[in-house]
């Protein structure tokens, strides 16, 4: 391999890793404001918590527990194996929501007027949409609604938007036949996070140059690292 395309190989694959990790930086921030805010819970938030008065688990086991089955959703949508993958994002995104709370909102006090209470939801709801749009477009393992989205995105050909919000969509509806806490901000994050999604990741293409990037195991063994199987350069 040429060294100097194998360093350029390097640069996009550090550029991958970074945007990865700040986004889902961001991501756990987002919920950090969303949580600290109490205007309202996620969609899928309130399955999971609509889910516990029926089966008397902890919020957190039914939350892995459909996680787990949207990951078998997923599989069904993409006709391919299971993304096993997924626990990856979802311990380093908790990592770092761990991180926000006792860095920063532990020392933090809680909002009391409604004007700040809703500063903290719609920040929080900017920064996942901003994050979400971020690490999804490094090709690394995705959470499981997030890989959902991509799912119905690239098998439907919806827009990522438009996908977002059927996701969303579903959570909002079955936390309301479950009885969970479906509110206003509940509402706002299911119809607003895709357009924000939408917007940051088509900004990040353009950095990473994505739209020329395949898995290194789809390049053909030559001293082009960055040619793909099929294309002239």
């Amino acid at each position: 391999m040429n060294p100097q395309n194998k360093n350029k190989g390097r640069v996009v694959v550090g550029k991958r890793i970074a945007v990865y990790l700040i986004g889902l930086a961001l991501n756990a921030l987002g919920i950090a404001f969303i949580i600290h805010s109490s205007v309202g819970a996620g969609s899928w938030d309130a399955v999971a918590i609509g889910a516990q008065h029926y089966v008397g688990f902890t919020i957190g086991i039914c939350s892995v527990i459909i996680q787990v089955l949207v990951v078998f959703t997923t599989k069904i949508i993409e006709r391919k194996r299971l993304q096993y993958g997924a626990i990856i994002a979802i311990t380093i995104r908790s990592m770092f929501l761990d991180a926000w709370t006792y860095l920063v909102f532990n020392h933090l006090k809680s909002p009391t007027s409604w004007e700040m209470q809703w500063m903290y939801f719609l920040l929080g709801t900017l920064s996942v949409g901003v994050g979400i749009g971020m690490y999804i477009e490094a090709h690394f393992p995705k959470s499981p609604i997030d890989g959902l989205m991509l799912a119905i995105h690239h098998r439907f050909h919806w827009s990522i938007n438009f996908s977002r919000i059927v996701c969303e969509g579903a959570g909002v509806l079955l936390g309301f036949i479950l009885g969970g806490p479906v509110g206003l901000g509940t509402i706002i994050i299911a119809l607003g996070v895709g357009k924000v999604i939408q917007y940051v990741n088509s900004k990040v293409k353009r950095i990473l140059n994505t739209e020329e990037w395949v898995s290194p195991k789809d390049y053909r063994q030559t001293d082009h690292f960055l040619r793909p199987v099929g294309r002239k350069i």
